[in-house]
Parts: C-alpha cells; structure tokens; sequence
C-alpha cells in the first residue's frame, strides 16, 4: 500500500513539473518563425580542397549532418549552403613496418549565402588518423565526422538567426518557394 501511495505521488509530481516546464517555454518570436522556414543545402566547391575520391562521402556526411537538424533538401538549389574546407595540417609516413601515413587534418564548415557572400557561422573539427595510404587517412578523417555533434546544431541554428537577422537589417525579402539561385560559381 506504502509503495503504491508512493509511486502515485511520485507520478503526480513529476506530471505537474512536466506541466509547469512546458507553460514556462518560450513564444516563438517572427524571427524564430523565418528561421525556421529557410532551407541549407550541402555543397561542395568545385574548387574545393577534399580529394575526388573522398568527395561524395563528405557530401553524404553534410547531408546527415542537415538531416539531424531537420532541413535538408534534395535539390541543389539554394541560397544559404553548408559547405566545407580541409586542412591537411600535418602528414608523414611512420617508421614502423609496414609503414603507415599519419595525418592531421582540420575541416571547417560553413553556413554562407552564396548571393551575397557572407558566412554566418563556422565550426571546426581537427581529425588525427593513421592509415595504409594518405587516401584511406583522408577518407578515415571524413568518416569520423560525427553527424550527431551537438556543435553542427549550435551552428545551424545561429546561422539560421543571423541569417533572418541579416536580411532584415538589409530590408531584403527572404524567398522561401521558388528560389532559383544558381551555386555553382565558387
């Protein structure tokens, strides 16, 4: 009788601490409500710095990364891009047998507006792999992107802000249906 007397007030309490966290969010501001609507897609320069082979694995891994955070679109169409640029900071063969390629490299990714040419945001992630050629490196190096950091979502989200911020402050309509930017000058 105690437990079950106990397991209703516990039940009771955690249903009024639910109630209570949900009134006390937050209204969505109009700024909240452009930022949500617009649409990044994942592009790769085709001046970009990632080696062809390893290409469209990253292309796959922005993609996951949009997916996560709700707003991905097939087409390759947009305005607002994410986009990325490798560093290969460091990278030497090791004097072990068999011999291995060691590396560090450095991927920054960017949400930008391919019109205007501002960034939004950044992050940078530093990958240091070893492998049996610097190809296998590079593509273990995009492999251990991780789609799930919570920084890719940090940066959406305040990209997305800025964004909506930004064509305000320039009086610029933001075009949501039937936006017809073309993305492949860089």
């Amino acid at each position: 009788m105690k437990r079950l007397l106990l397991s209703m007030a516990v039940v009771c309490m955690s249903a009024m601490v639910w109630a209570q966290t949900t009134t006390d969010a937050a209204p969505m501001t109009a700024v909240d409500s452009l930022a949500a609507k617009i649409i990044i897609i994942p592009h790769i320069a085709i001046t970009s710095d990632i080696p062809a082979p390893a290409q469209g694995l990253m292309m796959d891994r922005m993609k996951r990364i949009l997916l996560k955070n709700g707003i991905v679109d097939t087409s390759d169409r947009s305005r607002f891009v994410l986009t990325v640029k490798s560093n290969v900071t460091d990278g030497e063969w090791t004097a072990t047998v068999p011999p291995k390629y060691g590396m560090v490299v450095e991927f920054t990714f960017y949400v930008g507006d391919v019109e205007s040419g501002i960034l939004y945001g950044s992050h940078s992630i530093r990958k240091k792999v070893v492998a049996d050629s610097e190809e296998d490196a590079y593509m273990q190096a995009v492999k251990g992107i991780r789609v799930s950091d919570p920084a890719f979502k940090v940066l959406i989200d305040k990209a997305k802000v800025r964004i909506v911020e930004t064509l305000d402050a320039r009086d610029e309509k933001l075009v949501i249906e039937g936006s017809d930017y073309e993305i492949n000058w860089w």
